[in-house]
């Protein structure tokens, strides 16, 4: 029993423990009645949602959410972070995986361009570019044993002070490369060429658009730039991700 003189002390500590753990509880809400109301707990100050999708992405007929929400962080600095949401047969929606919150490069040269869900995956763009290179990134995940895999990766690159593109296809189920290479008007040239690709995770994507494909190694430093050229580049060139990726 706590004495009567000392209730308000123990009234004004108990308040004071509510308030401070308010927000950490509230961080670690998994559920949701609606994408809307996950939108509004997670968007804070200087934070937007830059794409969303809809789309099944596990079999059960139901529309599954994923979104990329942007933070600014001072000093011409922002962050992207991929939440992907799952429902259930009430309505509800939970937070199936995050991405790390990795930090945009560049000075607004580089950003996420699209968001899709479809055949159960999610495909996410990445664009970016220099004065005289573009580049446009697929990323496609999908939910395999419980875990959200990175499972195809496709880069089309074009750089206007040769006149040259290559638009590279990976399935990293498969270790299946495709690559077609064109400069100006004549007829491309494709090849194909095995490789064997590490285990990548959606929870690790830190919106590269090199991320998962590092075994390509030489292949991919022949046609594109320097990686670190890469982190501050942004592209406007848009294309359809879905023709040659993994079903």
């Amino acid at each position: 029993m706590i004495p009567k003189r000392q209730n308000s002390a123990w009234y004004v500590l108990i308040l004071a423990l509510v308030v401070v753990g308010c927000p950490i509880l509230a961080s670690a809400q998994t559920e949701f009645p609606s994408t809307d109301a996950f939108v509004k707990s997670i968007v804070k100050e200087k934070s937007d949602l830059s794409v969303e999708a809809k789309g099944d992405l596990n079999g059960d007929g139901l529309a599954d959410w994923a979104g990329v929400i942007r933070r600014e962080k001072g000093d011409f600095q922002s962050t992207y972070q991929l939440y992907v949401l799952l429902q259930s047969p009430g309505g509800a929606y939970r937070v199936a995986e995050t991405s790390t919150e990795a930090e945009i490069p560049g000075m607004g040269c580089c950003w996420v361009e699209d968001l899709r869900i479809a055949r159960s995956s999610i495909f996410i763009q990445n664009n970016a570019k220099t004065a005289a290179t573009m580049e446009a990134a697929t990323h496609q995940f999908k939910l395999q044993r419980g875990q959200w895999r990175l499972i195809g990766v496709r880069i089309y690159y074009l750089d206007h002070s040769t006149d040259t593109s290559t638009d590279t296809d990976v399935n990293l189920l498969t270790g299946l490369v495709i690559e077609k290479k064109q400069k100006g008007e004549r007829r491309p040239t494709t090849t194909r060429r095995s490789k064997k690709f590490a285990l990548h995770l959606l929870k690790d994507f830190d919106f590269l658009n090199g991320f998962g494909i590092d075994e390509l190694g030489a292949m991919r430093q022949e046609s594109m730039p320097p990686r670190s050229t890469r982190r501050t580049q942004k592209v406007l060139l848009m294309f359809d991700p879905f023709v040659l990726f993994c079903g």
